[in-house]
């Protein structure tokens, strides 16, 4: 056999190894999608849909008074979950609304990129098509960044603004870079891509979340909430990686700075004291607006809605009706 009949033999060999290869990793990935969203925890049931223009949005409203939405952390694991604990006290008091965010939960997945400008729309015409009146905000983590943008907008639509934990402005503004690029390429391919999604968003590695940064606590952390984040982070096979793509690019990424400017609501912040930088991060937030009132929580980290309810609802208490 001649060189070039061995090199064609060679390629067709390994395109073939290959192909079967692929087949069994896919196959992997849809036995892991079956496994990982068996229980069915994320119950629609009792959920409402908004037909959004970028995707379903699914959402549930409790409770009568003056509105508040609450918006979960911004992250592919994330959704309504986060507020379980705070829902059923302050809907006794408030009409209450609670979204799982485009990429998140039981809300759509779909294939397209993830924008901080995205969520910030998403945000003004939910309180416009779906509340319809002035609507404080609660937010945590990364969420803080679109919710601000948003109220920077439309200023007339919100009431008092209520951010736990924010991002440091710094992680905001991180902008894509060659490294990021080459991941998101990476994550892109639909079989590899899943796979390694699949692997960074295993069970385990939720539970050490849980242990490491969620909560100070460990013996507060329920198994249920594992599962609930585990489940969120799978729905819709490859889809729900998504999110989780337009993050790693760093598309979700965005300046706040002229928003915290401009901004003339009551904000406030509640930061977990045992957080590392906490009170660094937080005089940043003061020091491009001096009006910002910032209170510390002991001994929770980045989800105290979860961790230390009442203490939590303390404070919103006291922020929505004591101003």
């Amino acid at each position: 056999m001649d060189k070039k009949k061995i090199g064609i033999a060679i390629t067709v060999s390994l395109t073939a190894l290959t192909t079967v290869v692929l087949g069994i990793i896919a196959a992997i990935n849809k036995g892991i999608e079956k496994f990982e969203t068996s229980k069915g925890l994320l119950d629609p049931k009792n959920k409402k849909i908004y037909h959004w223009r970028f995707g379903d949005i699914s959402y549930s409203v409790k409770g009568e008074g003056r509105p508040v939405l609450l918006v979960h952390n911004l992250d592919a694991c994330s959704s309504s979950v986060e507020w379980s604990e705070v829902v059923p006290t302050l809907s006794r008091t408030n009409t209450v609304y609670t979204i799982d965010l485009l990429g998140c939960g039981l809300s759509e997945r779909p294939s397209i990129t993830y924008t901080s400008y995205m969520y910030t729309q998403l945000i003004n015409d939910f309180i416009h098509d779906i509340i319809k009146k002035q609507t404080s905000v609660i937010a945590t983590g990364k969420s803080a960044a679109f919710v601000l943008e948003a109220c920077c907008i439309n200023q007339e639509r919100y009431g008092d603004l209520v951010l736990i934990n924010p991002d440091s402005i710094k992680n905001f503004r991180k902008v894509p870079t060659s490294r990021s690029k080459t991941a998101v390429l990476l994550l892109k391919s639909r079989v590899i891509g899943t796979l390694i999604y699949n692997i960074l968003m295993r069970k385990k590695l939720i539970e050490k979340r849980f242990e490491e940064k969620y909560f100070y606590d460990g013996d507060n952390i329920s198994e249920a909430y594992i599962d609930y984040y585990f489940e969120s982070s799978h729905l819709n096979g490859r889809f729900a990686r998504n999110l989780y793509i337009s993050q790693t690019g760093r598309y979700t990424s965005i300046d706040i700075i002229r928003s915290l400017k401009s901004i003339n609501k009551n904000i406030h912040i509640l930061s977990s004291a045992e957080l590392t930088d906490a009170r660094k991060n937080m005089k940043e937030y003061q020091y491009y607006n001096p009006a910002i009132e910032v209170e510390y929580i002991d001994f929770v980290k980045e989800l105290p809605q979860l961790e230390a309810p009442e203490e939590v609802l303390k404070y919103i208490n006291i922020y929505l009706y004591h101003n």
